[in-house]
């Protein structure tokens, strides 16, 4: 997640292809949601939020669909939609918020890593 201020909270991105890029939130549901706040020790649950502010500049929006399962243990074993640069508009970007313990970290731009490339 991508924050300038917070440490389970801000805009959900992937390395992938070499690039940071974003994740579209659609059609993503709270099993996903808490999959990732997981993935990134940030609790077990977390929400989308899409009253926040469109970002500015130009990224990929990698991947669109992602629908984790109940017996997924793994981001990348949920399936999703074909990755592609331009997987949704930026309005689609997905922010998203978790509740619970928050991992220690500098100050500044916050990038978690946990997702790798796929």
């Amino acid at each position: 997640m991508v924050s300038e201020d917070q440490q389970c909270a801000g805009w959900l991105e992937v390395f992938y292809n070499g690039t940071w890029g974003s994740v579209c939130h659609s059609p993503m549901e709270d099993i996903t949601v808490s999959m990732i706040c997981r993935q990134l020790g940030c609790g077990d649950s977390g929400s989308l939020n899409s009253s926040v502010a469109l970002r500015e500049g130009s990224r990929p929006r990698w991947v669109d669909g992602i629908k984790c399962r109940k017996t997924d243990t793994s981001l990348w074993q949920c399936p999703s939609d074909p990755w592609n640069y331009n997987s949704c508009s930026p309005k689609e970007e997905a922010y998203m918020s978790c509740a619970g313990k928050s991992p220690s970290l500098v100050p500044g731009v916050r990038r978690f890593s946990c997702l790798a490339s796929k």
